[in-house]
């Protein structure tokens, strides 16, 4: 539950999870009844997460009312598919990303200061690049490339405000004198960010915390203190506080994820990833 947005789940390989699914919903039904509350099943969909071509027939019904199946949910800003896979969440962030792109360069033909232009970019552009990304992030290169090219086009776009032309834009030197990380180093930045906040207490959230092996050295060399764990797929290495652990690690020997205060881990792990 997340304000007025609830969700129910069941695992459903055989049809007594059908059956717990639906008896959840019936209860839902008869609670609000009970207390007043009135539900627009109209609203409410059934999603199904699964591998491969598999198809799911089973109904459900709220209220009487038969819920309806899709293939795609916005959930709290996220897009998610059956196959949990952030190609269509990207594909709509670029698309949103480039609108706004083109919006903030036709409003501002007459502006002098190329700042202006970095400052509209890190407040309109990129919030929406990076909203929950912790959850979306994507391991695959085309979806990396795909979202850096956002960033590659602002550049460009900026850089034909400084002299250059589109085409001959020195990307990595325009990065660099405006203070702009690639992408890929920023959400970095924001996995170690995430797990400093869980391990401290900062993010309440035991199902996540429950899930983080430390790592205890019997010897004097070792400064990992996050216990990577076997993964049987590529999948499930990627997976979201796997990757979290993993950027941990790598990162423990140089930042103190105990004694600092969140300003103070936030400014040495920002100084890491640009290294």
């Amino acid at each position: 539950m997340y304000a007025d947005d609830m969700k129910i789940f069941e695992r459903v390989p055989t049809n007594l999870g059908h059956k717990a699914l639906q008896s959840s919903l019936n209860n839902i039904g008869d609670w609000c009844r009970a207390n007043g509350m009135e539900l627009n099943a109209t609203k409410c969909v059934v999603l199904s997460y699964k591998r491969g071509a598999n198809t799911f027939t089973n109904e459900y019904y709220l209220n009487s009312t038969l819920l309806r199946r899709v293939d795609k949910v916005k959930d709290l800003g996220a897009i998610m598919s059956p196959s949990l896979s952030p190609q269509e969440h990207i594909l709509q962030l670029i698309a949103r990303a480039n609108s706004l792109l083109g919006f903030i360069f036709r409003s501002t033909t007459h502006f002098n200061s190329p700042y202006t232009l970095v400052v509209l970019y890190k407040s309109l552009v990129l919030p929406l690049l990076e909203y929950g990304s912790v959850i979306w992030s994507p391991y695959q290169f085309n979806h990396i490339d795909q979202l850096q090219s956002v960033q590659e086009r602002f550049i460009r776009m900026l850089g034909s405000r400084l002299g250059f032309t589109y085409r001959t834009t020195p990307i990595s030197e325009v990065e660099s004198q405006f203070n702009l990380l690639p992408l890929h180093r920023r959400r970095q930045l924001t996995y170690l960010v995430t797990l400093f906040k869980l391990v401290n207490g900062l993010l309440d959230c035991p199902g996540l915390l429950s899930g983080i092996d430390f790592s205890i050295s019997r010897g004097t060399r070792s400064m990992t203190i996050f216990r990577r764990r076997y993964h049987p797929t590529y999948y499930a290495y990627h997976s979201g506080l796997s990757r979290l652990l993993r950027t941990g690690s790598d990162a423990a020997p140089h930042v103190d994820f105990f004694n600092e205060t969140v300003a103070s881990f936030k400014r040495k792990v920002a100084s890491l990833v640009n290294n």
